[in-house]
């Protein structure tokens, strides 16, 4: 007994209040189907002669995880199948939060109402550590259909492979994903003075040692966060790096943030961390905030 979603087809794109048509077929003793965005019912109908089909409207744009679930003549449900669709609405700003065991416990459908469309979470740091709150997040963006990404804290005086071990067992990446992080700063003030400990060359050796090898493990070329002053100051503004996308933090009222190894080999940035004092809808207290640089339609292109 199935249940299966021909149309659309996975991460298609349909423009916000435009009818997007779902049909599907319903084999064996499926005689219902009931279809959901989330948790939010959008009809349910009965099969005829194998197939199902309905057209509905979405009035907020974002990623919808759609779901339809077959039930027999008892009104057991049987089977089910899942897709994500993408709701684009034109000059929509693309706005996303990270977050850490540092935030409470987080209503992830709430921060998604909030016009949250990408977050990142904290997944470990070092060689060992791996933060307690990963997997709530984690699993939490991916059911409410967030476009979700992890980052690694990196430790400059650890072994960058025993860094990659941790981050790769603990993240399991799936299509729609962002791409791995990797966070390189000099706080806490400990941190900082573990890079000072080192050479410029073996800074710029051990960053590339873990971004090569997440690259590797996941197929996905990892991104950088930094700031500017940290790149300038403990990367001699290297521009080794510039083939990776930039996350940029850098808390200014300025337009655009300052980039630092010549604007990033002129490529600029893609993600600008804006604010560490954001709110939230779904957070309590204070949160880090950020920009994608462009369109949804562009960070679909970089999950893909």
């Amino acid at each position: 007994m199935t249940v299966k979603i021909n149309q659309p087809n996975n991460l298609t794109q349909f423009q916000l209040n435009k009818p997007v048509n779902f049909n599907g077929t319903a084999e064996g003793n499926v005689v219902k189907v009931k279809l959901f965005a989330e948790q939010y019912k959008l009809s349910e109908f009965d099969v005829i002669d194998g197939s199902w089909s309905i057209s509905y409207s979405f009035n907020r744009a974002g990623k919808r995880r759609i779901i339809a679930q077959g039930f027999d003549a008892a009104n057991n449900q049987v089977d089910t199948h899942e897709i994500d669709i993408l709701v684009i609405e034109s000059n929509m700003p693309v706005l996303g939060i990270d977050v850490s065991n540092h935030n409470p416990p987080i209503n992830w459908q709430t921060v998604k109402n909030s016009k949250i469309l990408f977050a990142i979470a904290k997944a470990t740091e070092g060689a060992t550590y791996q933060d307690p709150t990963f997997m709530r997040n984690w699993l939490g963006m991916k059911e409410v259909g967030i476009i979700r990404g992890a980052y690694h804290f990196f430790r400059p005086l650890k072994n960058p492979q025993e860094q990659v071990d941790n981050f790769i067992s603990l993240v399991k990446f799936k299509p729609g994903d962002l791409p791995p992080v990797l966070d390189v700063e000099a706080w806490p003030e400990k941190v900082g003075e573990q890079w000072k400990s080192i050479t410029i060359s073996q800074r710029i050796a051990s960053v590339k040692a873990w971004l090569d090898k997440v690259e590797e493990e996941t197929g996905k070329k990892p991104v950088i966060y930094t700031s500017p002053s940290f790149w300038e100051e403990y990367m001699d503004n290297t521009q080794d790096f510039t083939d990776h996308p930039l996350w940029i933090a850098h808390y200014t009222s300025k337009a655009q943030p300052n980039v630092p190894a010549n604007n990033w080999g002129g490529k600029g940035y893609t993600f600008w961390q804006h604010t560490e004092s954001g709110t939230v809808n779904g957070v309590s207290g204070k949160v880090d905030r950020n920009r994608f640089k462009g369109s949804l339609e562009n960070l679909i292109a970089l999950v893909s």
